[in-house]
């Protein structure tokens, strides 16, 4: 392990949503890319899920869009995920078609959604930063639950939510205000409408200069590194669940999204963050997703407990399924792996340890590593000084349809919070949105009128 304090200038941070470990990159192991990957492996039946007296096993996904609808993973239909032995008290992972089946009303095909997972030449952006870099297979989403607890657990280390649903957000204190108190500089660089947008207490932050659009990114990493350079760059994907305008593609990975557009937004990323050697050899790219999303994984979380902090609260008793986690740097070794426990609070701990040493990020983090979730900072354990390894260069083909955000109203949660948050940023901060956000006007306009055909 190195002194990440000395060696560490320059954090990237790019979370992806709502895919798990073996969907993802389970492909590891069982194409023998690295054996030591806790993947999928010979026999698959070992991982059959059962339900109604049929077995269901994994399948190879063929085609990079194959799912019907978003798979189930708010709170409840988690529990009923990880099946947790009466006799055992481990959870089994056995209860992914369970799920399913609640969630869709019938009896589920048998090449059902939860339980496809992709070969590595449909991921191949993420199975070649795996094969060059630190894979972490004992990383698990903070909670067992969905998306808005999850990324307030990620980027706040507490969370006063347990589920996600219609709401504007208030959250503990963020990450941007601990940077603040710190003196740390920040850049947040968006492909479309900011996630944190949801949170009102944000939205300061959102309007202000440190908001930057994704385009800049690379001219903005290539440049000659100045004393006035971020120091923690957090990379946002344009969400699916967002407001869209014109050619805008999402490309945050949420289900049923085609995971081509994911794969290239992540080349785009790591093109830019090694555009400038000088920069690169003291930066640390991260790349994780907030949570599971409902796909199959086969590995038990720990029995870590968690109580939200709002009212009411709701108890956790576990972390939650398996992410895909990889570290890119060269402080990491080419095709090494992590096996020790991380959350979303295991990012917070290493920026703790890089820019205050010595100095926890907060109490509530802190209560995590006593509990037995690690810092990133375990994972650096090695220097290169050698170029970057080029990425795949072959093209990625999506087959996706544009402008499904305008014409239809919004079902769920997380539309109809992103625009809930667009519609009132337009109407108390429109000067501001004209100049961060101009596109948005005429979604407004153009879904009003869709709508009323």
């Amino acid at each position: 392990m190195i002194d990440v304090s000395e060696k560490i200038k320059t954090v990237v941070l790019l979370m992806f949503e709502n895919r798990s470990f073996d969907h993802m990159l389970g492909h590891l192991s069982l194409e023998n890319i690295n054996t030591a990957v806790d993947g999928l492996k010979q026999p698959m039946s070992a991982y059959d899920n059962l339900y109604n007296g049929s077995s269901y096993p994994l399948f190879r996904v063929e085609a990079d869009s194959f799912l019907q609808s978003d798979v189930p993973h708010e709170w409840q239909y988690v529990d009923t995920q990880l099946a947790k032995s009466p006799v055992t008290q481990r959870y089994t992972m056995r209860g992914f078609i369970e799920a399913y089946a609640d969630f869709i009303k019938d009896e589920p095909n048998p090449m059902a959604d939860p339980i496809g997972y992709f070969p590595s030449h449909l991921v191949p952006i993420s199975s070649f930063l795996a094969q060059n870099f630190c894979t972490c297979d004992r990383w698990f989403s903070a909670l067992p639950t969905s998306t808005q607890p999850n990324r307030t657990m990620a980027f706040c280390g507490d969370t006063p939510i347990y589920d996600t649903k219609t709401r504007i957000i208030t959250t503990p204190s963020s990450i941007f205000d601990w940077m603040n108190a710190h003196n740390i500089r920040w850049r947040n660089y968006h492909d479309g409408f900011s996630f944190f947008a949801l949170y009102s207490n944000l939205w300061k932050y959102v309007l202000g200069n440190n908001f930057r659009d994704y385009e800049n990114l690379y001219l903005d990493m290539k440049a000659p590194v100045g004393p006035n350079d971020p120091q923690v760059i957090i990379v946002e994907p344009t969400y699916e669940d967002a407001p869209h305008i014109g050619s805008d593609r999402p490309n945050d990975n949420h289900a049923p999204l085609a995971i081509g557009w994911g794969e290239e937004f992540l080349r785009r990323t790591y093109e830019a963050v090694i555009a400038n050697p000088e920069r690169w050899g003291n930066t640390a790219m991260i790349v994780y997703y907030d949570e599971h999303g409902g796909f199959y994984d086969h590995v038990s979380p720990p029995s870590i407990p968690y109580t939200t902090t709002g009212n009411p609260v709701h108890h956790f008793d576990s972390l939650g399924p398996r992410i895909p986690g990889i570290i890119i740097s060269p402080f990491t070794g080419n095709g090494s792996i992590c096996h020790n426990i991380f959350d979303h609070t295991s990012v917070l701990q290493f920026l703790a340890d890089v820019f205050t040493p010595g100095k926890p990020y907060s109490a509530s983090v802190n209560n995590r590593k006593n509990a037995g979730i690690h810092s990133l900072s375990e994972a650096f354990t090695t220097e290169h000084t050698a170029a970057p390894p080029l990425p795949p260069s072959q093209p990625i083909s999506v087959v996706s349809a544009l402008g499904k955000s305008i014409a239809a109203t919004p079902v769920g949660g997380m539309k109809t919070s992103f625009e809930m948050a667009a519609n009132q940023l337009l109407d108390t901060h429109p000067d501001k949105m004209a100049a961060k956000y101009p596109e948005l006007f005429q979604w407004r306009d153009a879904t009003k009128n869709a709508r009323n055909q």
